[in-house]
């Protein structure tokens, strides 16, 4: 299996530890399907209310059990914010609305005679058989405005595990609860893609560049801290193929030599921590490696324009995000891996309405019992003029993404140092950053 799990150095927190917070109660799937089925008859609260433990009960209907007992801790406070309008692009809508009809998913679940926007409109998924409608949101979720991608310079991955008597835990970062602070790595991210660009359409809407004819997207990620995992470096390759495997090149200082990766390795810790490298921005896999299943539609509680420039922190382990929250329209799906070896049974995925980011995860084990949960944290969009927004800004912009594990009360808090921005990317630049050889010189 993929060995990510680097060896690294423990950081001991200084003073008494007080006994480990006691393991959460478990929630099943039946639970989650009993919430997902129940009609909610009472309107969210308006924003800028802040919501406290006394009246925490009131947000019951938009969070669901096993990620709601996050909050429960005496100094929580909810500041609710109004629910924005996100749109998309002009460039996006023009190419939505140029395709209207045209793609459709295979027998198999693949997208077919997609050439950019989104593929399918909510008519279409509320329509379809569940089956049919869950591939259609997955690939309404991956074809999702993205613009070129996007790059944050420092990403902080904070791996967390039972209380201590430490609180703050480390507010100049940002943790502000409690918890007990294992290590920490930094790392760098880009995401660029080539294809299926809805800006582009005078150039086919891709890039010209090489591998635009068979690639939709590249990674590059390289770890800057601490000093026994500096200058581990990967690029991650998806193919326009939807069957072909991701290719993924990776560089380990120790070994001075790149690796290919092999395709199960995905579903490994990604460097040890809660999730793997598919679980980014709540789902960055291959859409065919899982069946999807539509189960509706619920809202969800999500930051969904977060006010903070790193995101902020609080309760006894430091993993839910002290910020405003929005009541967003979600679809939700069920996604279970084709792979009977996957470490996990189903996963359901909340996707927003609007954008199609993934607002909030919850992962099962094979016991049918909630194991994980994976939570998005964003930027909404700067629009200029009513939904006209300059290219560069008008991206929903991934900021953080907290993860936890409920079995064994442990947990990866990651989050954007520097701003998260939306380049235009040069061809120049694309063949620099990205091509494998880039793995064993710096960037």
């Amino acid at each position: 299996m993929f060995n990510l799990k680097l060896p690294f150095c423990v950081a001991i927190v200084c003073g008494i530890v007080l006994a480990p917070l006691e393991l959460a109660a478990e929630v099943t799937r039946d639970d989650i399907a009993t919430w997902l089925a129940k009609s909610v008859v009472v309107d969210p609260p308006v924003g800028g209310t802040n919501i406290g433990l006394h009246d925490l009960p009131l947000l019951r209907p938009w969070i669901p059990p096993g990620f709601y007992e996050e909050f429960e801790f005496p100094e929580v406070t909810v500041e609710i914010q109004d629910t924005a309008d996100y749109y998309m692009h002009q460039s996006y809508i023009e190419a939505t609305k140029r395709f209207e009809g045209q793609p459709s998913i295979g027998t198999d679940g693949r997208l077919e005679n997609y050439n950019a926007g989104q593929p399918f409109s909510a008519d279409q998924i509320a329509n379809a058989e569940p089956s049919v409608g869950g591939y259609m949101l997955a690939w309404n979720q991956i074809h999702r405005w993205q613009y070129y991608g996007y790059k944050v310079d420092e990403i902080t991955m904070s791996y967390i595990d039972s209380a201590s008597d430490q609180v703050p835990l480390d507010q100049e970062s940002g943790l502000n609860g409690g918890g007990n602070l294992v290590r920490s790595l930094t790392q760098s991210f880009h995401r660029v893609y080539l294809n299926k660009l809805a800006m582009l359409p005078d150039n086919d809407y891709r890039v010209d560049v090489t591998d635009s004819d068979t690639r939709l997207f590249k990674d590059y990620m390289e770890f800057l801290a601490p000093f026994n995992v500096k200058g581990t470096k990967f690029v991650v390759e998806r193919m326009l193929d939807q069957h072909a495997d991701d290719q993924v090149n990776s560089y380990f200082p120790t070994e001075r030599r790149v690796r290919r990766v092999s395709a199960q390795e995905r579903a490994d810790r990604f460097m040890g921590a809660t999730g793997t490298l598919d679980d980014f921005e709540g789902f960055s896999g291959r859409v065919l490696d899982y069946k999807w299943t539509y189960l509706g539609k619920k809202e969800i509680l999500n930051v969904a324009d977060t006010k903070h420039e790193l995101q902020q922190t609080f309760g006894p382990q430091s993993r839910l995000a002290d910020d405003r929250w929005q009541v967003r329209n979600c679809h939700a799906v069920e996604v279970t891996s084709v792979w009977d070896g996957h470490p996990d049974k189903s996963r359901v995925l909340f996707i927003d309405e609007q954008t199609f980011s993934v607002t909030l995860v919850l992962v099962f084990n094979h016991d049918d019992v909630l194991w994980k949960t994976f939570q998005p944290t964003y930027r909404g969009p700067r629009p200029v003029e009513g939904i006209q927004a300059s290219l560069e800004t008008s991206v929903q912009s991934w900021r953080a993404q907290l993860y936890i594990d409920r079995l064994e009360n442990t947990s990866t808090v990651v989050r954007s140092l520097t701003d998260t921005v939306h380049p235009t990317m040069g061809i120049a630049e694309i063949k620099r950053v990205f091509s494998v050889s880039s793995l064993t010189s710096g960037n």
